[in-house]
């Protein structure tokens, strides 16, 4: 059994990542072997508005570059706005 920060849970193609207590450490698990996968995937963060559609790939891209970078502009602050909890 783990104990995790609900705000440090996001997915990584078939895996979720998530900060680990007590010692603050990053693990990865695979979600073909969570025995509670639904409940986990319930505390995780929500990205997108219910309803609302995901970003297209080159939202995504300029998303993920920036995030990575720590940097903006001002495509980058209009995609915010549309997605901001991404």
């Amino acid at each position: 059994m783990f104990y995790a920060d609900a705000r440090s849970l996001h997915r990584e193609k078939n895996h979720i990542r998530a900060t680990v207590a007590p010692k603050g450490q990053q693990i990865s698990l695979s979600r073909d072997r969570i025995q509670n996968l639904q409940e986990v995937e319930r505390q995780m963060p929500q990205r997108v508005g219910t309803g609302q559609e995901w970003p297209n790939k080159k939202e995504r891209q300029v998303l993920s570059y920036h995030k990575k970078h720590g940097t903006t502009s001002p495509l980058y602050e209009k995609i915010r706005a549309k997605y901001p909890n991404w």
